[in-house]
């Protein structure tokens, strides 16, 4: 038996949140296949919130939307980006301290 959401592309089972999961289940990933959507908890809103602000979620009638999935992983790559740019310089600066420490 195959894992379910196994029949969409890698690419569109590497979402986070349960709102990118909802619209992933409905297939709502273009104009055409427009959902509606109400989120029913302070989490989801969180989610439906960030994920409005960054562009993957579109709204193209007033209360309909769709999951860009392209904008969506435009985004966590920037994300990515930003974080290894963050990661490298302090994991050296971390591995340049524990040196000034070592003794033979």
């Amino acid at each position: 038996m195959s894992q379910p959401g196994s029949y969409l592309p890698a690419a569109a089972r590497r979402v986070r949140g349960p709102v990118a999961v909802y619209f992933l289940a409905r297939h709502a990933l273009s104009a055409e296949d427009a959902i509606p959507y109400m989120p029913k908890t302070r989490y989801e809103r969180w989610w439906f919130d960030r994920f409005r602000r960054h562009g993957s979620l579109r709204e193209v009638r007033p209360g309909s939307f769709y999951f860009d999935l392209i904008a969506y992983h435009r985004d966590a790559e920037a994300l990515r980006r930003r974080a290894v740019a963050i990661a490298l310089p302090a994991s050296l600066a971390i591995a340049g301290i524990a040196m000034l420490f070592y003794r033979l």
